[in-house]
């Protein structure tokens, strides 16, 4: 694994990158776009092992983190969801060179299937999306975040006060929702798969998480094929409910991968 860093002078993006592992022939490339706050610290342990098994399959596999997160340059309270499109463009780039690869195939968990299925709409190269979990409705995913930062709050000895000033950040389980990031997630609504794209597209679905078939309505309204399957289990790609049920899905990454294939 060869970690590194790339973009502009003024806005570094921290990446991952695995070539094909053993000198395997080359299947392809394939880039890892992450979820956000807490989903980006539950989900990171299987997005790197995700990354091992495409290596391990003969892929070339970029994980990056976006400007404010992760290990890139950046204040945590830079960025919304348009800027992380721009900074995927530089990481699909930047792995387009690495490898030498003429198409790309998208993987992203959430937020981060946002970010994937932008870059599939985008990008003719992007042959392949592989989207899990994502954010259909940005509004009650908001709303989940601030009664999940609720349920924390009532556990505490000292009652926290939260500024509810709307040009304020809000903290919400350790990380700070900016208005601009607020409004970039609330505008996320089903009519975001109504675009059209040559992409394959793969949908993978936890059971805990219901309510995917608006996103199927639209894709049917645009007319793209699709392929989705739900997983049984709670939502497996979470670390820190996969770990106490018997360690990583490793049977889930193995259909993503012979899925792609």
């Amino acid at each position: 694994m060869n970690l590194q860093f790339f973009g502009s002078s003024s806005r570094q993006l921290f990446g991952a990158y695995r070539p094909p592992a053993n000198g395997l022939p080359s299947r392809g490339a394939a880039l890892l776009c992450p979820p956000w706050g807490q989903e980006y610290l539950v989900s990171h342990r299987i997005f790197r092992r995700l990354a091992v098994r495409l290596s391990e399959s003969g892929y070339h596999v970029l994980r990056f983190d976006y400007y404010g997160t992760g290990d890139s340059a950046g204040e945590r309270e830079e960025g919304d969801l348009q800027s992380w499109l721009g900074d995927a463009l530089v990481a699909l780039e930047e792995l387009r060179d690495i490898s030498g690869c003429q198409t790309v195939a998208t993987f992203g968990i959430r937020l981060g299937a946002i970010v994937a299925w932008q870059l599939a709409c985008t990008r003719s190269d992007v042959h392949s999306t592989v989207l899990w979990d994502p954010v259909v409705d940005g509004s009650e995913y908001v709303r989940e975040l601030v009664k999940a930062q609720a349920e924390v709050d009532r556990w505490l000895l000292t009652p926290v006060r939260h500024e509810s000033s709307p040009d304020r950040a809000q903290d919400l389980l350790g990380f700070p929702l900016t208005v601009a990031m607020r409004r970039s997630i609330e505008a996320v609504t089903p009519d975001i798969f109504l675009h059209r794209t040559a992409a394959h597209v793969k949908l993978f679905y936890s059971d805990a998480l219901p309510g995917q078939e608006k996103s199927h309505d639209a894709f049917h309204a645009a007319g793209t094929p699709f392929h989705a399957e739900t997983i049984r289990g709670q939502t497996p790609w979470r670390e820190d409910e996969s770990i106490g049920a018997g360690g990583l899905p490793v049977l889930v990454l193995e259909r993503m991968v012979e899925i792609l294939r």
